[in-house]
């Protein structure tokens, strides 16, 4: 005869036995499914990048274009005519220095 406790043990055996059953069959998925998600994630970030890169390339142009037309002299005597009020001295203004 089997006592009371006898059954008591066995069923803790099985139910022990099926959760640790359930929990390498959750860890092996896991373990399994995680790399692709990491890779799409990675895959994400990676064009992320590529566009922050794009856009950086882009702004970079814009500011050489800047950086060359602020050096043009015709420019910026425009952009103070224009911009600032300036106005060119009239002979009277003008002294000229000769050399020796």
């Amino acid at each position: 005869m089997i006592s009371q406790n006898g059954k008591n043990g066995h069923g803790a055996k099985v139910l022990a036995l099926y959760v640790l059953s359930g929990v390498l069959f959750v860890t092996a998925t896991l373990i399994y499914v995680y790399p692709s998600i990491r890779a799409t994630a990675l895959m994400y970030e990676y064009s992320a990048n590529l566009k922050k890169l794009a856009d950086l390339r882009e702004l970079n142009k814009k500011m050489k274009l800047e950086v060359s037309s602020r050096r043009s002299f015709d420019l910026i005597e425009n952009r103070a005519v224009r911009e600032l009020g300036y106005v060119f001295p009239t002979r009277d203004q003008v002294v000229i220095i000769a050399k020796r």
